[in-house]
C-alpha cells in the first residue's frame, strides 16, 4: 500500500507541474508556456517600437547639429560685417569732442608737456 501511496503523490506533483506548464485545470490560469510566447511577442513589438524611435531620434538629432553648425557659419559671417563696418566707422568717421579717443588725445597732450619738463637730460 507504500507504494499506492507514493505514486499517487507522484501523480499529483506530476499533474500540478504539467498544469502549471502546459495545460491548466481551470481556474483562469495561464500556461507557462503560452505566457512566454505571448512575452517574446511583445518583446518583439517593444524591440520594433525602440528601434524606430531610436533612427527618428537620430535622424532629429543629426538635424538639430547641422541647423547647429549652419547657424554658427552665418553668426561668424555676420560679426566679421559688423567687425568690418566698425573698422569703416572708426577711420572714416571723425572723432567728435568728448568721445572717449577726444579725451585720450587731451590728456595725451596735457600730460605731454609736464612729462617733458621733468627730463633732466
Amino acid at each position: 500500500m507504500a507504494s499506492g501511496t507514493v505514486n499517487e503523490a507522484l501523480k499529483d506533483r506530476v499533474s500540478s507541474l504539467d498544469n502549471f506548464i502546459c495545460v491548466p485545470e481551470g481556474d483562469g490560469a495561464v500556461a507557462l508556456s503560452v505566457q512566454a510566447e505571448q512575452h517574446t511577442i511583445e518583446l518583439v513589438d517593444l524591440q520594433k517600437i525602440l528601434n524606430d524611435f531610436m533612427t527618428e531620434t537620430s535622424a532629429r538629432i543629426t538635424n538639430i547639429m547641422e541647423d547647429v553648425v549652419s547657424l554658427t557659419d552665418i553668426m561668424k559671417i555676420n560679426l566679421k560685417c559688423l567687425e568690418d563696418d566698425v573698422v569703416l566707422v572708426k577711420k572714416y568717421v571723425p572723432a567728435h569732442p568728448g568721445t572717449i579717443g577726444e579725451v585720450r588725445k587731451k590728456y595725451a597732450q596735457a600730460v605731454a608737456p609736464t612729462s617733458q619738463t621733468w627730463n633732466l637730460g
